[in-house]
């Protein structure tokens, strides 16, 4: 194994060396992470043991073997990637901060389109949607709002072109004609600020270059699923440059089988698209306008219906739940109905074409807007700013129980404008002192207009419920920040933030008989309410609030190549009010803030001539006031709203390791470990027999991915690019109330070859995606006691498809 190090292999010689080098690398892991999840209530704390023994592991890993490379095979090193995590370019390297970063390239092997996937090669990120094709939820090292109304911001902040998105619904991206994704971790309390208790995912879009390039992107796969990338630029005049960017995907059958209509469902039509001018009058002056736009009119996400009560005795919980398992042939819904089949991609749906269920029913959901960002140089000055506005129309039915009757389901009709200004001065000082100072404003609205529609009728004995609202929700925020160096090897960073959130909300909800029949209820935001304690509160559909967040970092640069440093920071997250069913006064009171104290220790180092770079980092979180939308019981009665949880902790490691033995190969590989836990005292979160866990949703005790890729030159100048990757997850739910039999841990393994012409211009391949056929949960939604069922969201099952890539100018 030293070989591989020392010299280029040749021949026959490379391919089973590599292989065994990855495999034994896979192994080592595998082993530390089986070790460090075994139970230590006699021992060492369990993060304490899997510090030690990942660490161990990869420190192994690494000096047997990237120690050894020679000086001569220094040209080879991994290439540099700048970021601004820290609002300024800088290597990742030098960040004092635990992050990911991706560039083009690195989407263009792993074959991402869709922002979930941007988890896969993550450790500690999670990325789901709650509704299979729309509302992504982000959740990084256990921190993230678990949720699907539109009124809600997220506790991860995302944000594109360093513009924040506001709502829940707007936080998907599509990634084509991108420069780079920045993944990073723990809240960002200075120069981010808002909503990042978990931290921030940033995506920069490729921008107008004063040189001519391009490239086309078609690719077609199973399913009759078509994916198109096209994007062109280049200069217009001496001072203005362009920019045109498109992607479209279609697919016109789906993986999921009706039964009801015989028909296959999961069609696939979206579109969009940006153009982007950039006016540089001088060498310090730049102004890029851009345009965006997208509308998605995809089939929704069908589901498979999980049952939990007694079959024949629908008030009993039935016995296999009560054992923590899952059994459809003795587990039902309140209305007696259960999927027996065992398929997990068919099932008996909706389809009533009096409503809005039904599969002639798609997605209408269209997104656009614009950024206008300014760039000035003054010497050693920088001003930034970003003026921003958008408009998102949602239109969602949602066939949600996956059952064939109107049990519970949904139409979504949200509503949503965002308006944000940010201005931003930066100093480039040759010394010893740098800082940062900025302010920004945002303000948004929400709308649930004409209304959501609650499909209730067959639970509700013919009653159905209507929902309008409308929130208005304004920010304002200054921040500083500086940084110090203590001497030739030690540099101080310390920095705050000062914001203000004002919320307004208000609200109507009716039950009644459709399709305009009586109403039994029609129930707006009351002026007074009875709390849980008897008091009288009144409410008016207001809450503000302040905060100041910080973040101070110390770090240790003992030579060019690494940096070891230690921080603590906080994390803010402003309060607002439910935007569900509030069919009890009680669901009217308001959430309050939550917040993250969050200590990091952490390592960045170059090693063996730049050929490996290895990063990881240590952390613990004292988080305050969780929000999470929960069951709730008052007199008697049951009611689920959004509220705040006791404190939770939540601590863990994660590491990344990046080798590049020989000039032909590249492998990445990263693994975590988390350990969180929700000590809110409340029993609602012990399940049915008081077994739960109690673990932070969407938070995998552990996870390990890999990427390698291995280059092949050919005799006519091109090459052959192998190139697969892997995700693990471990033991975790999706929702705050661990559901044991909904407990899941999976993997996925992704492949592709490609040949390369000898110019680098085009190239084709061949891909398969889940080639392990794993069937993949992306999230669960359930509630055994109020509806009597729950229901698991899948993925896609294995897929195969070729890619064809056409650039010029690059």
């Amino acid at each position: 194994m030293e070989r591989i190090f020392r010299e280029p292999l040749t021949g026959n010689e490379q391919i089973p060396c590599v292989i065994l080098f990855v495999f034994r690398t896979t192994r080592r892991l595998f082993s530390g992470a089986a070790v460090m999840f075994e139970s230590s209530t006699k021992g060492e704390p369990m993060i304490r043991k899997s510090v030690r023994i990942v660490g161990a592991t990869l420190a192994t890993l690494l000096l047997a073997g990237v120690g050894n490379v020679s000086a001569e095979e220094g040209d080879g090193a991994i290439e540099e990637i700048l970021v601004t995590a820290q609002k300024r370019a800088q290597s990742i390297q030098d960040v004092h901060i635990s992050m990911n970063a991706f560039t083009q390239e690195d989407l263009d092997d792993l074959g991402w389109t869709d922002i979930t996937q941007v988890a896969n090669q993550s450790p500690n990120l999670d990325i789901k949607y709650v509704w299979g094709n729309s509302m992504p939820v982000y959740t990084i090292r256990g921190v993230g709002m678990n949720s699907f109304q539109a009124s809600d911001t997220p506790s991860v902040g995302l944000f594109v072109d360093e513009v924040f998105q506001t709502s829940m619904a707007v936080m998907g991206a599509h990634l084509f004609d991108i420069e780079r994704v920045e993944v990073i971790k723990g809240p960002q309390g200075d120069v981010f600020g808002r909503n990042t208790n978990g931290g921030a995912v940033s995506y920069f879009t490729r921008k107008p270059s004063r040189e001519a390039d391009g490239y086309a992107r078609v690719s077609y796969g199973r399913w009759d699923r078509s994916e198109v990338q096209a994007a062109m630029g280049g200069p217009i005049s001496d001072t203005l440059s362009g920019r045109i960017s498109l992607m479209s995907v279609r697919q016109s059958e789906g993986w999921v089988y009706n039964r009801t209509t015989g028909n296959d469902v999961g069609e696939v039509d979206i579109l969009s698209g940006r153009v982007q001018l950039m006016w540089e009058p001088s060498d310090d002056f730049s102004v890029n306008f851009k345009l965006f736009g997208s509308r998605d009119r995809s089939q929704p996400v069908y589901f498979q219906h999980v049952g939990y009560r007694e079959k024949g005795n629908i008030g009993q919980l039935c016995q296999a739940f009560l054992e923590g398992r899952l059994d459809p042939n003795t587990c039902v819904s309140f209305d007696g109905y259960s999927d027996t089949d065992g398929d997990p991609y068919a099932g008996d749906y909706t389809n009533d074409p009096s409503t809005f269920i039904n599969e002639d029913e798609t997605l209408k959901n269209d997104n656009w807007g614009g950024t206008i960002t300014v760039e000035k140089e003054f010497g050693d000055i920088s001003l930034l700013s970003v003026t921003s506005y958008q408009e998102y129309d949602r239109w969602q039915p949602k066939e949600s129980d996956g059952t064939p009757s109107l049990y519970v389901d949904f139409l979504f009709t949200s509503q949503i404008w965002a308006f944000s200004q940010e201005i931003r001065l930066t100093s480039n000082y040759d010394g010893p002192f740098n800082w940062i100072v900025g302010a920004n404003y945002g303000r948004d609205e929400v709308a649930e207009l004409p209304g959501r529609i609650g499909y209730v009728e067959d639970y509700l004995n013919g009653w159905r419920i209507d929902l309008t609202y409308e929130q208005d929700r304004e920010n304002l925020a200054g921040y500083g920040q500086f940084t110090f160096d203590l001497g030739d090897k030690w540099r101080i960073s310390a920095g705050g933030r000062v914001l203000r959130d004002d919320v307004t909300f208000q609200q109507s909800v009716s039950l009644y008989i459709p399709p305009s029949g009586p109403v039994i209820l029609s129930n707006m935001l009351p002026r007074t309410i009875v709390a849980p304690d008897g008091s009288i509160e009144e409410l008016d559909g207001k809450l503000d609030d302040t905060a100041f967040t910080w973040r101070v970092a110390l770090d240790f640069i003992p030579n060019d190549n690494i940096m070891v440093y230690g921080s603590v920071a906080s994390g803010y997250k402003p309060g607002g009010f439910n935007g569900g069913f509030n069919l009890n006064p009680l669901q009217y009171l308001p959430f309050y803030e939550e917040e993250v104290t969050a200590f990091e220790i952490g390592l960045k180092s170059t090693l063996a001539n730049g050929r490996a770079v290895f990063n990881a980092a240590a952390f613990t979180y004292d988080y305050d006031g969780l929000q999470a939308a929960t069951a709730r019981v008052y007199n008697q009665v049951v009611f689920t709203s959004l509220d705040n949880l006791a404190e939770a902790d939540v601590e863990g490691f994660e590491a990344d390791l990046h080798l590049r033995p020989v000039d032909a190969l590249d492998i990445k590989l990263g693994v975590s470990v988390l350990d969180t836990q929700n000590n809110d005292p409340r029993p609602n979160f012990d399940g049915a027999r008081g077994l739960s866990p109690r673990k932070l949703p969407n938070s995998p005790e552990q996870s390990f991915n890999a990427a390698v890729t291995y280059t092949i030159p050919l005799t006519n100048g091109g090459h052959l690019r192998l190139f697969a990757d892997y995700y693990y997850m471990g033991d975790h739910f999706k929702e705050a109330v661990n559901l044991i039999p909904l407990k899941v841990n999976q993997d996925m393994i992704n492949a592709r070859i490609t040949y390369v012409s000898p110019n680098g211009n085009w190239d084709i391949g061949a891909w398969a995606k889940n080639l392990n056929d794993e069937v993949w949960v992306t999230d669960t939604l359930t509630d055994p006691v109020a509806l009597g069922w729950g229901v698991w969201v899948y993925g896609a099952p294995r897929s195969f498809g070729v890619t064809a890539n056409w650039r010029w100018g690059q």
